[in-house]
């Protein structure tokens, strides 16, 4: 079965493959996902977006570059957009399921003498209204 997709998949490409059915050149390109798509951002929207995630930039270059970036994904995210995802299912995990990382599997225990949720915070040190207060010191950036 598995030499039948490769025999298959070999006569339907149209696309030149070596003898495991891998393309011998790419057939698309991160960049062709770059290409411009609509306008792009406006210094109005950059420097709005600025002051919503309050980023500061000193030098004209980095804001540039900043922008260009913003750009890029902005890009990215259309072409992507374009495409019909309903018949895809989500994906779970990155790896395949026999593949990659081994889960567990959780089961739900049933217990009536556990202290759950918010009687927890009755045993809290110190708390504020449903939190718990930590007190602790901020590591300093030097």
């Amino acid at each position: 079965m598995f030499a039948n997709r490769f025999i298959k998949r070999a006569f339907t490409t149209k696309v030149e493959i070596d003898g495991h059915c891998l393309p011998l050149k790419p057939t698309w390109s991160v960049q062709s996902l770059l290409e411009p798509m609509g306008e792009p951002i406006s210094d109005k929207q950059f420097k709005h977006l600025l002051v919503l995630s309050r980023l500061s930039v000193s030098k004209q270059e980095e804001a540039n570059k900043l922008k260009s970036e913003i750009d890029q994904l902005t890009q990215f995210t259309e072409h992507i957009k374009l495409h019909d995802f309903k018949e895809e299912k989500p994906l779970t995990h990155i790896w395949k399921e026999d593949v990659g990382q081994i889960l567990r599997s959780d089961e739900k225990i049933e217990s009536t003498n556990e202290v759950r949720g918010r009687e927890l915070l009755k045993y809290a040190k110190e708390k504020s209204g449903n939190f718990y207060v930590v007190r602790g010191t901020m590591p300093s950036s030097d």
